[in-house]
């Protein structure tokens, strides 16, 4: 699988989280109580922009609402094409397997792992899909004797 495909779905991603954050900041700035997903959704937009009392402040979040709905579509459209890039893939289907992979973490576990075959052993590969065990060590662990 190309890497490209999964890094274009990262970065959609990454830029639609960002949308969504600044667009919740915006409101929070005006102290609008806004939890939840209602303040995305494009049936209750107008009341959250009939709140917003300045006209400036009101356009910009419109900007920030056609910027999200811009990403979900990329976002949507990348989903696909790396999901169908995907099903060419046999081991996909193994993977999914897992309980906590679904398609599309099994998509890019295949598609940034590329062959396992480059490492020597399975802990290493692993460690590098973050299925490996982590173990932390801290100052209090270690206790200091004296003779």
């Amino acid at each position: 699988m190309p890497r490209a495909l999964p890094r274009s779905y990262l970065t959609v991603v990454k830029d639609l989280s960002r949308v969504m954050n600044r667009l919740k900041a915006l409101y929070r700035s005006w102290a609008i109580p806004c939890a939840g997903w209602d303040v995305y959704y494009r049936r209750h937009r107008r009341e959250w922009l009939d709140e917003i009392p300045e006209a400036g402040t009101r356009r910009r979040a419109e900007q920030l609402y056609q910027q999200l709905d811009l990403r979900q579509h990329l976002r949507q459209q990348a989903c696909r094409e790396l999901l169908a890039e995907s099903r060419k893939h046999a081991i996909t289907a193994k993977l999914r397997q897992i309980p906590s992979l679904g398609p599309i973490r099994s998509a890019l576990a295949v598609a940034l792992i590329q062959t396992p075959h480059r490492f020597r052993s399975k802990r290493q590969l692993w460690t590098y899909g973050s299925l490996g065990l982590e173990t932390r060590d801290s100052a209090a662990d270690h206790t200091l004797r004296s003779r």
